[in-house]
């Protein structure tokens, strides 16, 4: 497709290239709520996260603005943040939040929440790959998908994520593109799954962009095991890599399938053994990882830290900025560019 952008990306040298969208201001509602009367209920549109069985107080933390709702939906998109692991609200530049989106929340919603122009939900609903009056566009602000959560809690999660989604289905929808980072990116690529399962889904295509999406290998999430593949382009003194994973055993329905992981592998935090995923070809991983196209799947390492891949309009130094962009949103943009028809 045509996309107006000039020139095209390699995985380390490039510039900016996709123009910033324009800022938004939204309501995030919480997919459980509580009432006048202080009970937990589930909110209007949001009712297959109740549906799935996570406690009320887990759904209560979740938070979703529905961006544009339009009665004809041709294509569907979500993006999502990562997880919230402080008193700050977490920025990100998937979604286009500050960090402190969530200072007007109550118990209800999070009103006035502002999506920076230069996020990819923004870039992405300017350019018009998917235009406004024919696609549904949400972002999960906040998608309490906790790392440490157990794993019947967060396949409940995922089976809400995964109920509500296709209620958003229509007849005339013939794609789905999902985006997330870090937690927000081990959630999209496990709600690709649930979605590609669906035999009734088959004519749709699903696209899915990962920010060194975290799953939990102690659990075996996505897949994941104690194998790290080391990054090849870490910086010099890091320890940088990623938790190995059998992607083609994970995803047995690929057609129609187009998944792209953007890695670092920092460890999240010191000694916790939090870090990304890897995908990887053959019997075993490797000790050290190369750039992957499976043609239904992609993954390209970059040299940046965890929180530079989630937002890296805040994180790098001032004068790495725009490469970081060009390694992580850009690079996303340029993927999903070449693939949609």
């Amino acid at each position: 497709m045509e996309s107006g952008a000039e020139g095209a990306l390699g995985a380390q040298a490039q510039r900016l290239t996709y123009p910033s969208g324009v800022a938004r201001t939204v309501v995030s509602r919480r997919v459980v709520l509580l009432n006048g009367s202080g009970a937990f209920q589930a909110a209007a549109g949001f009712e297959p996260f109740r549906a799935a069985g996570a406690s009320d107080l887990v759904l209560h933390n979740i938070r979703i603005a529905e961006v544009d709702a339009p009665g004809v939906r041709e294509a569907l998109v979500v993006m999502s943040a990562g997880q919230k692991i402080s008193s700050s609200g977490h920025s990100s530049g998937v979604t286009g939040q500050s960090s402190n989106w969530d200072a007007s929340c109550d118990s209800v919603s999070c009103p006035n929440v502002t999506l920076d122009g230069r996020s990819l939900a923004m870039k992405l609903d300017t350019l018009g790959w998917f235009p406004r009056g024919r696609t549904y566009l949400s972002v999960v602000n906040d998608n309490n998908f906790d790392h440490l959560f157990d794993s019947d809690t967060k396949q409940r999660i995922v089976n809400g994520f995964s109920g509500w989604l296709q209620a958003q289905v229509r007849p005339e929808t013939r794609s789905i593109y999902l985006a997330g980072s870090s937690r927000g990116g081990c959630l999209m690529m496990r709600l690709a799954q649930a979605l590609r399962a669906n035999t009734a889904l088959d004519g749709i295509d699903i696209y899915v962009s990962s920010f060194d999406g975290v799953c939990r290998n102690s659990q075996g999430e996505l897949g994941t095991y104690d194998s790290k593949i080391d990054n090849p382009v870490r910086p010099w003194g890091t320890f940088y890599g990623a938790w190995a994973t059998d992607l083609n055993a994970q995803f047995p329905r690929r057609n129609r399938l187009h998944l792209f992981q953007v890695v670092g592998g920092q460890e999240v935090a010191p000694a916790t053994g939090i870090r990304a995923f890897s995908g990887y070809a053959g019997a075993s991983p490797p000790s050290t990882g190369t750039n992957l196209d499976w043609g239904w799947y992609k993954q390209t390492w970059v040299k940046w830290k965890h929180k530079e891949i989630g937002n890296p309009y805040t994180d790098p130094s001032a004068s790495e900025q725009a490469q970081a962009v060009a390694d992580t949103i850009d690079a996303h943009l340029t993927w999903l560019d070449a693939r949609l028809p």
